[in-house]
């Protein structure tokens, strides 16, 4: 039921980005959508973690303008994203390079994700591997108190009620305690 519901809502989800994505391109001529793209990859120098396409701050209208004349002006994406790198430094694309030591950055979360998952399995088989040792133990010991259990109670392996030959009772000692039909069935005797 839960991977029905997690299928249809990834469907779903799938489908609303398709749907925006196309009507996205659309309205807009292909410069502009391809300076759209563009603003979202650089960095607003000023606002730590906002792309020049989120950012109100007067230094992002500027490279926003920059990055249209440089468009008009026939430049790739690859020249506008070094001139805008030349200027502030490599922290003012939103992605980090990857060469030299922007490559960590690209190579440090899925290793750290990799450990976690194997740290969490080999914890999961550990727990489960002393579930199975505490269940074997308790394999091996629940015949013997079951066999206490039916003393105390005095069904000492007799039967009677379906025809078969009922069991001598065992002596009180052994049961430990004044019930049998001998005492008088009586636990409290010295009241």
């Amino acid at each position: 039921m839960k991977t029905a519901v997690f299928a249809a809502v990834f469907l779903a989800s799938l489908a609303a980005f398709g749907c925006a994505a196309v009507d996205g391109g659309r309205g807009a001529p292909e410069l502009e959508r391809r300076a759209h793209e563009l603003n979202k990859t650089v960095m607003c120098p000023l606002c730590p973690g906002e792309s020049i396409d989120q950012s109100q701050n007067p230094l992002s209208v500027q490279m926003r303008a920059v990055v249209s004349e440089k468009i008009a002006a026939g430049w790739t994406d690859d020249q506008i994203r070094e001139f805008f790198v030349e200027r502030y430094g490599p922290s003012v694309l939103m992605e980090p390079p990857a060469e030299g030591f922007g490559l960590a950055a690209w190579i440090v979360p899925p290793v750290a994700v990799a450990v976690a998952v194997a740290a969490l399995l080999a914890a999961l088989r550990w727990m489960s591997s002393r579930a199975a040792e505490g269940d074997a133990r308790n394999a091996a010991v629940q015949p013997r108190y079951l066999a206490r259990l039916q003393d105390a109670l005095g069904d000492g392996g007799g039967g009677g009620a379906d025809g078969e030959p009922v069991s001598e009772p065992e002596p009180a000692e052994r049961r430990g305690g004044g019930d049998s039909p001998e005492s008088g069935g009586a636990r409290g005797d010295a009241r």
